[in-house]
């Protein structure tokens, strides 16, 4: 064979090649078109079988019989009705679906199956409480392997009223390394809700790590109970700049005038997290007592220090936009800049200046 009929061959087995490509990816298109059309076709159906059992309109659990196989799409559908109803027609739908099994098949399918059927059967879970369940609930919560389906596990255990002890859950995430993460943080808040006398002793704990000394300062503050003002004043000079951040975080939603001399100290931390963080706490809380020292802070060496001092001093009332004006006049440059920026951007720089070259 000549080099020329070689590559004449070979053009044409790749040509044929992409030709059996691109049909395959037709047939595969097609393919999910027409299951996709199947599934909402079968969702609507469940969803009229729902409607009616839920109405009273003579739709019985038999009508869920032709799904019973399916626990993704029973688990949609139980799901979407949950939120919607309450009461009676709330607790007819469950009995329907117990009587189909549907709880033993959510609890089979949280072990198999895609990651959004999982999901699926773990949340509408929280409406089938058991001994079984609760146990189905834990063996996935103790999973290392997924922590989406682990979080919607422990909402759902949760919601049982049968959650995990705070301890148990703050020591597996610190396992997993993953304290870090935003997924367990209204999970923790809710925990802390309930159990709060654990919740500060660990917060105020050396034997906690840090990174959970952090989830716990902010969950301990939106409950907005004003026993962790302590705990979360000591928190706010620990060695790590995160736990103090998230200490005067917390203490500025508790706006409790006990922490005062903290978010004032917390004015002049060598960190300039800390100190922006502080910044945003007292503009937040309103305390005036720190008047003085924002206005230091409008020299800061970092521009967001500088820039949350202004804003702060903004939200203080006559006494803070006293201060911002006196800085607007200064020669040093940076005071200046930042408290003429933010008279500006309040919309009251000139009606002040006015008022101050009287």
């Amino acid at each position: 064979m000549t080099l020329l009929a070689s590559l004449w061959w070979g053009s044409l087995a790749l040509a044929l090649s992409a030709l059996v490509w691109m049909f395959g990816l037709v047939l595969a298109r097609l393919g999910r078109e027409r299951s996709g059309r199947a599934r909402d076709l079968d969702r609507k159906r469940l969803r009229e079988v729902c409607l009616a059992i839920v109405s009273e309109a003579g739709e019985t659990a038999e009508g869920l019989r032709p799904f019973q196989h399916r626990a993704r799409l029973m688990a949609e559908a139980l799901l979407e009705f949950g939120a919607i109803v309450r009461g009676a027609e709330r607790e007819r739908l469950i009995a329907a679906y117990r009587l189909m099994a549907a709880d033993s098949r959510f609890r089979e399918r949280l072990f198999a199956g895609s990651k959004a059927g999982r999901l699926a059967a773990a949340e509408a879970l929280a409406l089938f409480p058991s001994d079984e369940t609760e146990r189905a609930l834990n063996r996935v919560v103790n999973d290392p392997r997924d922590a989406e389906l682990a979080a919607a596990a422990v909402r759902s255990l949760v919601e049982l009223d049968r959650p995990p002890p705070l301890g148990r859950l703050l020591d597996e995430l610190e396992a997993r390394k993953m304290t870090d993460s935003l997924v367990y943080l209204p999970i923790v808040r809710r925990l802390v809700a309930l159990s709060p006398d654990e919740a500060m002793s660990r917060l105020d704990s050396s034997a906690t790590s840090p990174a959970a000394r952090v989830l716990l300062a902010d969950a301990v503050a939106v409950s907005g109970d004003y026993r962790a003002v302590a705990p979360l004043q000591r928190a706010a000079r620990a060695d790590r700049p995160d736990l103090r951040m998230a200490a005067i975080r917390g203490l500025s939603l508790l706006a409790h005038p006990a922490s005062i001399p903290t978010l004032t100290e917390a004015l002049s931390d060598p960190d300039w997290e800390v100190r922006a963080a502080a910044c945003e706490a007292m503009g937040r809380t309103g305390f005036g007592e720190g008047v003085a020292d924002l206005a230091e802070l409008l020299a800061d060496s970092v521009w967001w220090v500088r820039f949350q001092a202004a804003e702060a001093l903004g939200r203080l009332g006559p006494d803070g936009l006293e201060a911002l004006l006196h800085a607007s006049r200064l020669s040093d440059d940076l005071p200046r800049r930042a408290a003429s920026l933010a008279l500006a951007e309040k919309g009251f720089a000139a009606p002040v200046l006015e008022r101050g070259s009287c």
